[in-house]
């Protein structure tokens, strides 16, 4: 059984996560103080970022954010395991995005590179995780991981289905180093 920590904001709704019997931490990703704070207070043995979106002045956590966890991270423990979930498109896929979808998510697909730039360059045992676009759907149980998607730019998976795909990653112990896609199942097959 695992124990899991969650770093949230102030204010956000936490009730899910108590039912579940997650220990909260309160504190704001773009603080750096918060960011390591947040890690000595859980002292994980692992750590998943899957942050996201704008604040309300604009400024966009998927770079910033992320960049303050993953040094916050590797000043608490160099070689820690690190999954940081970004979205397919990032990266070496940003050249073959179509440009309408490069048009609508540049910025944020932009965004969550230079994040996954700076984990590559980072100490941490890490691993990037490249879901498809989420939809609020009925979980099916099944997907798919690959470093190179097919079509992962037009198929749709359910979230449960990329936490599940996410957490087979982090306890695999071949998946360091890498950065994979999660499709659903029937997606390109």
């Amino acid at each position: 059984r695992l124990s899991v920590a969650a770093f949230v904001r102030p204010g956000r709704d936490t009730t899910a996560l108590e039912a579940l019997g997650v220990t909260l931490i309160r504190g704001d990703a773009f603080s750096p103080e918060d960011c390591r704070r947040a890690f000595a207070e859980a002292a994980p043995r692992a750590a998943v970022s899957l942050l996201g979106g704008k604040d309300a002045s604009g400024r966009r956590v998927d770079a910033e954010g992320n960049l303050n966890v993953i040094d916050a991270a590797e000043a608490w423990l160099p070689g820690l395991r690190f999954l940081l979930l970004t979205s397919v498109g990032c990266g070496e896929q940003y050249a073959a995005l179509p440009p309408p979808i490069r048009q609508a998510l540049g910025e944020a697909l932009e965004a969550k590179t230079r994040a996954e730039e700076h984990l590559r360059a980072s100490s941490l045992a890490w691993t990037i995780v490249r879901p498809t676009g989420l939809a609020d759907a009925t979980p099916q149980g099944r997907y798919r991981l690959c470093e190179t998607p097919e079509m992962a730019f037009t198929a749709y998976l359910a979230r449960d289905d990329a936490a599940l795909a996410a957490l087979e990653v982090l306890l695999a112990n071949d998946t360091q180093k890498r950065a994979l896609s999660i499709l659903p199942a029937s997606a390109g097959a």
